[in-house]
């Protein structure tokens, strides 16, 4: 197994014992909120090649739309953006826009503290570099990217709340001369938005 997801795996986990503290012991189950609109700063340790875990740093963000469904399930739409620079021996550039759909389990025991899991599949844009192909290289490639891990929410308000951590593996499937395959590790934090909360 990948060395990144060891890592996501650990850091997500390492999560648990703070999940008590935040929550006080008030376990008042916490009303789903109809929609919820997240903007966020994230960083991706990202690699060249699937065989080696993580060479260089990408910087960005993201937006994401989380739509309650049936008791702790929900549909997230997530669209991101990183960029770094200088990131091999040739010193070029590279940007990543993923657009990523699917669904979330979030535990919800106590009423301010919320811990979730997802899984969410869609696509990857890639532009400000060159990948290598069979045949030559592109410079626009789109491929298929997925994402899994989870994070946690804190409420302070009827409207808002904090996302103190969140810790994803990420997959994307981009031409790159070798597997074609890039494993990624990405950490984030932000802010939450509770539109039309019932409490």
């Amino acid at each position: 197994m990948n060395r990144c997801v060891y890592l996501t795996i650990v850091l997500f986990a390492a999560m648990g014992p703070v999940l008590p503290l935040c929550a006080q012991a008030t376990p008042n189950a916490k009303i789903p909120t109809p929609l919820e609109v997240t903007l966020a700063y994230s960083q991706l340790r990202s690699n060249g090649t699937a065989a080696a875990c993580g060479c260089f740093w990408m910087q960005g963000g993201k937006v994401e739309f989380n739509l309650a469904l049936i008791g702790n399930f929900s549909a997230v739409g997530e669209l991101a953006g990183h960029h770094a620079t200088d990131i091999n021996s040739a010193h070029e550039d590279l940007s990543l826009v993923t657009y990523l759909f699917g669904g979330r389990y979030s535990y919800r025991r106590y009423r301010h503290v919320t811990p979730f899991a997802q899984v969410l599949i869609g696509g990857v844009h890639g532009f400000d570099a060159l990948f290598p192909t069979a045949s030559g290289s592109t410079i626009v490639p789109d491929a298929f990217a997925l994402t899994a891990g989870g994070g946690l929410n804190i409420r302070v308000s009827r409207y808002l709340a904090i996302r103190p951590a969140q810790v994803d593996y990420l997959q994307t499937r981009l031409p790159n001369d070798a597997a074609n395959r890039e494993n990624s590790l990405r950490l984030g934090a932000g802010i939450v938005f509770l539109i039309n909360p019932s409490r």
